[in-house]
């Protein structure tokens, strides 16, 4: 089974359980307990901190969403006036990108003509049906659908280039992923407490006369009835 725990705490813990005696496993689980806490108190400021990241990338991508279909509308209503309707999408993000939405929207009322190859044939004020039709598509859809779109689409752009919906599903990989190192370094400080205090109880004097000042004052208090516990006492 896979492991979600730092990889120091894993190390620990293995120590921890594989000491060469009890001496040695009870110093790797006083060292697992303090890593652990301190572990738990790190990986709970980190969640939220990337919690606010993925809330805030969410806002992006449902504005990215939203934007995108009014994208859609406009691109199906230039396929009847343009010959070629993706470049003629692409011709005004490229404006979109460099000018003022106001500007682009002015730049577009001069006419059809100014996004790209237009439908039917004009000469000399003269145009053909499927023309006519087709500036008249240019009047009645692309344009409100041009004014729908431009006040927001370099921000789309800017999204769209990042790669947004990819960029979602890293931070919520990553969020994910925090949650269930805090959750189990969280489910395994009881379990690590329990497994240390019965390896306490275990030890002969002469085990406990080689710990440090730090360690036996943690070994009194697990085998001390009513003492403070161990999470509250660092």
């Amino acid at each position: 089974m896979s492991s979600n725990l730092p990889e120091n705490i894993e190390k620990l813990l293995k120590e921890s359980q594989n000491g060469s005696d009890r001496v040695e496993q009870f110093r790797s689980y006083v060292k697992l307990l303090d890593r652990a806490y301190k572990a738990a108190d790190k990986l709970g400021s980190e969640l939220k901190k990337q919690e606010r990241n993925y809330d805030k990338m969410k806002t992006d991508h449902a504005f990215f969403g939203r934007h995108r279909m009014k994208v859609d509308v406009l691109i199906k209503a230039m396929r009847d006036t343009y010959v070629n309707s993706t470049k003629a999408l692409r011709t005004l993000e490229e404006l979109a990108e460099h000018y003022d939405a106001q500007y682009v929207f002015e730049v577009c009322h001069l006419g059809s003509y100014r996004l790209g190859a237009v439908q039917g044939w004009s000469f000399l004020n003269v145009r053909s049906a499927s023309r006519l039709e087709a500036d008249a598509n240019f009047e009645n859809a692309v344009l409100p659908a041009i004014a729908k779109v431009l006040p927001d689409h370099r921000d789309y752009l800017r999204l769209r280039a990042a790669g947004i919906e990819d960029q979602l599903q890293a931070e919520l990989d990553k969020l994910n992923e925090m949650r269930r190192a805090l959750s189990e370094v969280q489910s395994g400080i009881p379990k690590w407490t329990e497994e240390m205090t019965a390896l306490a109880v275990a030890m002969k004097q002469p085990e406990i006369a080689r710990l440090n000042a730090q360690e036996q004052a943690v070994h009194e208090r697990l085998v001390t009835p009513g003492s403070v516990p161990l999470a509250n006492s660092a």
